[in-house]
């Protein structure tokens, strides 16, 4: 079976067709950044089976062509097939040469190596708690070394199975594992952002390539409750019921971008003629459709929707809102602060459009929460330069019993829960900090498929250049 399907793939040259493939969608994909965000153009080119490619990114964008989406391979699916041919070259090119005990042994020693390369990955023997060390050259190095010692094993293995080939099969097996960690990577790494005053105990993450809409009831002095609405029902028509609100949601339509709020009597009659009539900051402030921001500054495009609040029971209009990520505290880095309120009844409510909020959560359950005790921007003299950008920090898991004052700068970041905290940028006036959140638990793969590459290609030059010197002897 699997000799016929070598023959298959080698007959239809699917390598090659899948480099050039995968060629035409990167190029697709760098023009498409043009019009979108990069983020957008992730989504909608790599990651996922069938892409749709605009037609009008080959062309400039003055010959108005039409808005024609072409079906192509996506990235997931270029990536499977590469994966499913080199694993079907493999399997015909590189036959198992061991026999009996040498056999048991080999496949024994593979299975110790597999356990290494699983403990490496989900940092067996690391601290709970690991602020990272000084010298951010011995971190790498370390991790580097931890890669070695897995390929090491592994190399081990195939030398018993495979013998003088068992340079080449782990070489081949390295650049597996990096192709199929490429993709849990893409479907399962989380990037969020914590955003705290100093001073301030934050114990929820901002999800920024998540949106939903919050409607947070104040009407009790004790405790909010606060119900949320994912960004996926926030369709364009789509009439929304949730048995926590006592109104309906009417989209009337969701904004990929909007323009920053500007005072409404400032703006040119003919844009106000057909700007609709909304309550709250909208009937004071300009907010309307954008253009996308290009690029990789897509990460900014901020985000609104246009909503109605329905009476359930008579479809009587309560009121039409806009709402925009510009409203949102975090995401101008608190310079401002827009909530829109909301009475409904004997309830009140406030709403924003804003991030996907994700509580701070250790493995075991527990949530934690970080506190700002100090945050440090000093700059070299008579530049911008910085030279100490940090925040000292304490960390509070009251279920787990932690309870650390830890610093995270520049280059070294914080451990904790399975993610890794980042300083990345800071709030005006220094006054706060705003932490990078990354959640990827296959981050170790590339340091291991790394070392597992590079003593497979060490390993098979040595045996060739061994050969070399003994048909020159």
């Amino acid at each position: 079976m699997l000799n016929r399907l070598f023959d298959f793939l080698q007959s239809l040259k699917l390598t090659v067709w899948l480099l050039v493939l995968s060629m035409v969608l990167v190029f697709a994909g760098t023009l498409a950044q043009v019009d979108k965000g990069i983020w957008n153009v992730m989504d909608q080119y790599f990651r996922c089976y069938i892409a749709m490619i605009d037609l009008p990114v080959f062309f400039p964008r003055s010959w108005n062509v039409p808005d024609i989406g072409i079906p192509f391979p996506g990235g997931f699916l270029i990536g499977w097939l590469l994966t499913i041919n080199l694993i079907a070259v493999h399997s015909q090119t590189f036959k198992v040469l061991a026999k009996g005990g040498r056999r048991m042994a080999g496949l024994v020693l593979f299975a110790l190596g597999i356990l290494v390369v699983v403990g490496v990955m989900l940092g067996w023997g690391t601290a709970p708690v690991a602020a990272t060390e000084n010298d951010a050259f011995w971190r790498v190095f370390l991790r580097l070394g931890r890669g070695t010692a897995a390929a090491v094993v592994l190399y081990a293995a195939c030398v018993l199975l495979y013998r003088q080939r068992a340079g080449m099969v782990l070489l081949h097996g390295g650049i597996l594992f990096l192709l199929i960690g490429e993709f849990f990577t893409a479907l399962f790494a989380v990037e969020a952002t914590m955003t705290i005053k100093e001073g301030e105990t934050v114990n929820f993450l901002d999800r920024s390539q998540q949106l939903e809409l919050a409607f947070t009831e104040t009407s009790h002095p004790d405790y909010d409750t606060v119900t949320v609405i994912p960004q996926k029902l926030l369709r364009d028509g789509e009439l929304i019921s949730d048995e926590h609100l006592p109104f309906d949601v009417k989209v009337h339509r969701f904004m990929e971008n909007s323009n920053s709020p500007r005072p409404l009597n400032s703006m040119p009659p003919a844009l106000l003629s057909s700007y609709p009539e909304y309550e709250g900051f909208g009937s004071r402030q300009y907010i309307a459709e954008a253009p996308q921001v290009s690029g990789a500054t897509g990460s900014r495009n901020a985000q609104a929707v246009d909503v109605e609040l329905m009476d359930p029971s008579t479809g009587k209009s309560l009121g039409r809102y806009i709402l925009s990520l510009w409203m949102y505290p975090n995401f101008v880095n608190r310079t401002w602060d827009m909530p829109t309120h909301i009475t409904v009844g004997d309830k009140t409510y406030t709403a924003y459009l804003r991030f996907g909020r994700e509580y701070a959560k250790a493995p075991s359950g527990n949530p934690f929460s970080i506190k700002l005790l100090d945050f440090v921007h000093e700059k070299y003299e008579g530049t911008q330069m910085p030279k100490d950008f940090a925040s000292k920090i304490l960390l509070v898991n009251e279920g787990d019993g932690v309870e650390r004052e830890l610093r995270i700068w520049m280059n070294n970041p914080l451990r904790y829960a399975r993610r890794t905290f980042y300083q990345s940028g800071f709030l005006p006036d220094d006054g706060g900090t705003v932490l990078q959140v990354v959640r990827n638990d296959t981050w170790m793969i590339p340091y291991l498929s790394c070392m597992i590459v590079f003593v497979g290609m060490t390993a098979q030059f040595v045996q060739s250049f061994n050969r070399y010197l003994r048909r020159d002897a």
